[in-house]
């Protein structure tokens, strides 16, 4: 038998004999009524008054010295020491309650200073509000395994405090973008999920089936076009901040369901939305990391100052020498043969210049930089350049090697889109998995008007990952898509 099945058969047996005490191991109802951190910061007017006080939470340490038995308590605020002095102590023994590192209990007890000066609680009465069944993994293997933590998140969080610090950075986030959009009189609003058509960007679909219809669906890739339908409906300032969901590869920048913020603004332009997010983000960044300045890997970067503004093929050429006019598809498709990029499907040009911007240029850029003036082919939703129509208006935000927004100028010209549109059925027919389906609802409720508009969307999961410097974005999103596995043989072989 595993080490661990030994412990789990201990915990069983102690489970039960908790039942037959007359001491109900998960019992409903507490009376909490201070967390830790309430605790240290009132410690000294709390332990002068003597005031009893009821804390509650988990396990991580126990010691017993003669009469005396130490527990150190934790809950999300804190930890503190509990003290039991057997002469003193008035509620169920110790011996009785069986307990382990890892069950959660509540003390009913004063504060006071030991000898050596440590703040802690004297223990009145203790009461068992669950008990566990499994040791945690630092009491007798660790939680190294990469893979597990990420399968086990619970476990990861519990015994790797950084990495909560990291979930509540990431929560501060959210909060602090929601914040500023009010400020700035946007409206959240909530848009389908299920979609039957995928539209807003050029990627392929999650697809499932509605009974009740007999319908295809699909989880949407992106909010934007139901977004832009309120525009036409008379909102003027809108954002979205949910789940997306794309059917593609996963690496330390990618995930097939991701966080996106999506915010759609009229009668702006993509010049004056570039430097609304250079505000924005300047005044959250600063918010929450207490500077402009942050570093990230092998990175350094300042969201403070004027933002850095390059053309798309301006910077390919500078980083690889090709000139996108004098280039022709064939020489495209050999220059990223050349730099290992896998090109399976046909990709017209500017796809493939695209593909060549993400190996040569997008990696090494530090930031933040805006790489504006995109080809319209691989923009079907941005609108045209007045004075070059081979371009549209829009900007990629691209910090630390991640691009983190992708905005533009929207095109409101339902001919433009249908056009657009039909271009994109064309590439899909020459062989190009991803490529923007044609929306003919989308097209019609752009003939009945909608006002000239920019839009956004944010990656939350990357810009998370910049403000608490992990490498690998599934560190970020607290339950990953992982390929299950049977861990708890593979720690008994281990272990045996």
């Amino acid at each position: 038998m595993s080490r661990l099945s030994a412990i789990r058969n201990e915990r069983l047996e102690k489970r039960s004999a908790l039942i037959k005490k007359g001491l109900p191991p998960y019992p409903a109802h507490t009376t909490r009524d201070h967390a830790i951190s309430d605790v240290l910061k009132s410690f000294d007017a709390l332990a002068s008054a003597a005031t009893e006080i009821h804390v509650a939470g988990r396990i991580t340490a126990i010691r017993t010295h003669g009469k005396v038995s130490f527990i150190d308590l934790e809950d999300q605020s804190g930890s503190i020491q509990i003290v039991i002095k057997s002469d003193e102590y008035k509620g169920v023994a110790l011996d009785d309650l069986l307990l382990d590192i890892g069950d959660f209990i509540q003390i009913t007890g004063v504060a006071f200073l030991t000898k050596t000066g440590q703040q802690s609680i004297q223990a009145k009465t203790i009461t068992m509000l669950s008990k566990s069944l499994r040791p945690l993994p630092s009491d007798w293997h660790g939680f190294k395994d990469k893979e597990e933590r990420l399968r086990k998140r619970y476990l990861d969080l519990l015994t790797n405090k950084d990495v909560r610090e990291a979930f509540v950075k990431r929560s501060r986030l959210i909060a602090e973008l929601r914040r500023y959009y009010y400020s700035k009189d946007f409206i959240e609003v909530e848009t389908p999920i299920l979609q039957t058509i995928p539209g807003g960007a050029l990627a392929k679909p999650f697809k499932t089936k509605l009974n009740a219809l007999d319908l295809d669906m699909y989880l949407r890739i992106a909010p934007e076009l139901y977004l832009k339908r309120l525009l036409v409906g008379g909102f003027e300032r809108v954002f979205e901040l949910g789940r997306v969901f794309r059917n593609e590869g996963i690496d330390a920048d990618h995930s097939p369901e991701f966080t996106m913020l999506e915010a759609y603004w009229a009668y702006q332009d993509y010049e004056g939305l570039m430097k609304f997010i250079e505000e924005m983000l300047r005044s959250v960044v600063t918010t929450i990391n207490g500077s402009t300045t942050v570093a990230f890997q092998d990175f350094s970067f300042d969201f403070g100052g004027q933002w850095k503004r390059v053309a798309f093929l301006e910077l390919i050429k500078e980083k690889t020498g090709i000139d996108y006019a004098t280039s022709t598809q064939a020489n495209l498709l050999a220059k990223a043969k050349e730099l290992g990029i896998d090109i399976k499907t046909y990709l017209s040009k500017a796809k493939l210049a695209d593909e060549i911007y993400k190996k040569t240029c997008r990696p090494f850029v530090a930031g933040p930089l805006f790489v504006t003036d995109l080809p319209w082919e691989i923009s079907p939703l941005a609108k045209r350049d007045d004075n070059n129509p081979e371009r549209v208006e829009r900007f990629l935000l691209v910090i630390a090697g991640n691009e983190v927004a992708n905005g533009f100028s929207e095109l409101n010209d339902p001919i433009d889109q249908l056009e657009r549109f039909q271009q994109q059925q064309q590439e899909s027919k020459q062989g190009d998995l991803e490529t923007h389906p044609y929306d003919e609802d989308y097209v019609e409720a752009l003939e009945y008007g909608m006002p000239p508009a920019a839009g956004v969307g944010i990656g939350i999961d990357r810009l998370a990952m910049l403000l608490t410097g992990v490498a690998n974005l599934r560190e970020i999103i607290l339950f990953p898509p992982m390929r299950p596995r049977n861990h708890e043989t593979e720690i008994e072989i281990e272990n045996d």
